[in-house]
């Protein structure tokens, strides 16, 4: 396999982060919070089709079981918990903080912008990695059981703690 992409691949890939971007944006404009989880898990399919794109099929395939399974459920579960009424969803004004805010997330898209410039003209990724091999899921289970055996398992056994944790504080509320 050739490690340089394509026009076909190229313009998939610009298709598809334009599509995650225009769904972020949707979820932060949004004022409906249903609408904008739909839009999450919309972003979440996007970004699972540019690591396709990348080759790594595996992680596309957890960040669509993960992400937009699981996390945009839980958004979705917290939403409807909440039980917000049309009072709580309108606007409101413009305050010293929302201008700050929007301030200061053009001030961050600025930087990326001029850091992705930076860094247009030079090689992308290292020249001796594998591109036949890179993000299957042999690659990412013989990475993780070797070099990164020991971060994988302290990270399932906080896990583990914080279900244990999770199972004791939900038998508290019941009594």
């Amino acid at each position: 396999m050739e490690s340089v992409p394509t026009y076909a691949q190229a313009i998939a890939f610009y298709i598809a982060a334009g599509i995650a971007v225009f769904g972020a944006l949707m979820v932060i404009m949004n004022r409906h919070p249903v609408i904008s989880a739909v839009y999450l898990v919309l972003s979440f399919f996007a970004v699972a089709a540019i690591y396709v794109l990348l080759r790594a099929h595996f992680i596309a395939a957890a960040q669509v079981l993960v992400y937009a399974g699981a996390i945009a459920v839980l958004f979705v579960m917290v939403i409807m918990l909440m039980n917000l009424g049309p009072r709580h969803l309108h606007g409101g004004r413009v305050t010293l903080v929302k201008t700050l805010g929007v301030v200061g997330s053009l001030s961050i898209l600025l930087l990326f912008l001029l850091l992705f410039l930076r860094q247009a003209t030079r090689l992308v990724g290292p020249a001796e990695t594998d591109w036949a091999t890179f993000g299957t899921t042999e690659a990412v289970a013989r990475v993780l059981f070797t070099e990164y055996l020991l971060p994988f398992e302290i990270a399932s056994i906080l896990l583990l703690a914080a279900i244990v944790g999770a199972i004791v504080l939900a038998r508290r509320w019941e009594e």
